[in-house]
């Protein structure tokens, strides 16, 4: 394997709603949870169809007895969520050094990708490219978004390593002759690495 393609969400940036949503309304998480990241709106987001400030109007719009919630939640979820993964980090920077090319396929709207892409430059300056849904209107699992990766930066399927959170998102990458890894906390990720013969 020569290249090696990271998710952003729960990969590369922590991204874990209920952990956020518990530490403010404990109790309403749930609710909340479905009001605004599991929402309809949120895709909208992710598919680069509206963004930030026009879901949360929107779910504003939708949700009028949850104003002050709502606008907390929008607020506050970048900083509190959308912060570098150590591990993860750790990981980027031994595959650089050795290196393999490091690219990006992640469903995040591309305002969201730019500014956390700014504020941790050192680490983002590691990838040699990124294909985001937000930007291509497309949502893994959803195969097009994939072979977009592999046709944008001329990548053969079999030579690619893909890690993701979602074990659907890697089902999709082993359909398409990838192999995969499915991030989960607490992982040692250079070790799991290590097991797919990827020399750090």
């Amino acid at each position: 394997m020569k290249e090696i393609i990271f998710d952003i969400g729960g990969v590369l940036l922590n991204w874990n709603p209920d952990v956020f949503l518990k530490k403010y309304f404990a109790g309403n998480e749930e609710r909340l949870k479905k009001i605004v990241f599991l929402s309809d709106e949120w895709k909208m987001l992710d598919l680069g169809n509206a963004n930030v400030n026009e879901v949360r109007a929107l779910v504003l719009k939708h949700h009028p007895n949850d104003i002050k919630a709502i606008n907390f939640i929008f607020d506050h979820f970048e900083e509190e969520m959308l912060q570098p993964i150590d591990d993860t980090v750790k990981a980027v920077k031994a595959l650089k050094k050795a290196g393999y090319k490091l690219y990006i396929l992640s469903n995040i709207h591309q305002d969201l990708f730019h500014k956390r892409a700014h504020d941790y430059h050192e680490i983002f300056s590691l990838f040699s490219g990124a294909v985001l849904s937000g930007e291509e209107h497309c949502l893994k699992p959803d195969p097009a978004i994939y072979h977009i990766l592999f046709k944008r930066y001329n990548l053969t399927p079999s030579n690619c390593l893909f890690i993701d959170d979602s074990p659907a998102n890697i089902e999709t990458a082993r359909k398409l002759g990838m192999e995969g890894i499915v991030r989960k906390e607490q992982q040692n990720l250079i070790a799991a690495l290590k097991t797919m013969g990827i020399h750090l």
